[in-house]
């Protein structure tokens, strides 16, 4: 009788390929998962980004500044006069610093930008 020569694979070859493929595909997919959650990270990142932005160029839009609450698109700015130990004597000089809170009109009471512009006393 002759030796056959076996050909294939036997069944512990197939499990143990099996349990090599699923070692190396969970941390290939755990860094997917990461990289994609760093996108959407991003992506946040560059709509506040943009907001802000669009915050800002609506608060430069202001001119003269006085004292009130406006509405500029989607931004609401609050103009108030800005205390400070030196308002005096700049108020002689006919200058006034104000504050600038710019909010978002969607309801929402978080302040979007706020800032310090100086402005001609009115």
């Amino acid at each position: 009788m002759t030796a056959r020569r076996r050909r294939g694979f036997t069944l512990i070859e197939v499990l143990a390929a099996l349990a090599v493929a699923v070692l190396l595909i969970v941390p290939i997919a755990r860094m997917i998962a990461g990289t994609g959650g760093a996108f959407a990270g991003l992506e946040r990142s560059t709509e506040r980004r943009v907001g802000m932005q669009a915050a800002m160029a609506a608060a430069m839009t202001l001119d003269p500044l006085r004292g009130g609450r406006r509405v500029i698109g989607d931004f609401t700015i609050i103009v108030e006069p800005y205390r400070f130990e030196r308002g005096a004597a700049l108020a002689t000089t006919g200058w006034q610093l104000y504050s600038i809170t710019v909010r978002s009109t969607e309801g929402s009471d978080d302040d979007v930008m706020q800032t310090v512009r100086l402005g001609k006393l009115q």
